[in-house]
């Protein structure tokens, strides 16, 4: 996608909201999200200030090795652990 040249002096902030774009990809289009693609269609030519990613983490701390990825991507990560109830339901959101 060309921008033009005005853009070019435009500051731009991504923020992503991970589990969202995850599961919406997955259960709607059966699809994974490319988040460094999302950040550089964000950008589209525009001078990049910040990229921040929310992120929930798991007691068992699988998804460390994704948030390594972001990070790699230039993404900062927001973390929030994953709340787990008595009854055993599970909230994970940045509401």
């Amino acid at each position: 996608m060309a921008t033009p040249d005005y853009y070019s002096n435009q500051r731009v902030g991504i923020f992503i909201d991970v589990q969202n774009l995850y599961y919406s990809a997955r259960n709607l289009f059966n699809a994974r999200v490319n988040f460094g693609e999302i950040v550089k269609e964000g950008v589209a030519g525009r001078k990049l200030i910040r990229a921040i990613a929310y992120v929930v983490s798991t007691p068992t701390g699988e998804e460390k090795p994704f948030f390594e990825a972001l990070v790699n991507l230039g993404i900062e990560t927001k973390v929030r652990e994953l709340q787990i109830f008595l009854g055993g339901a599970k909230k994970a959101d940045w509401d």
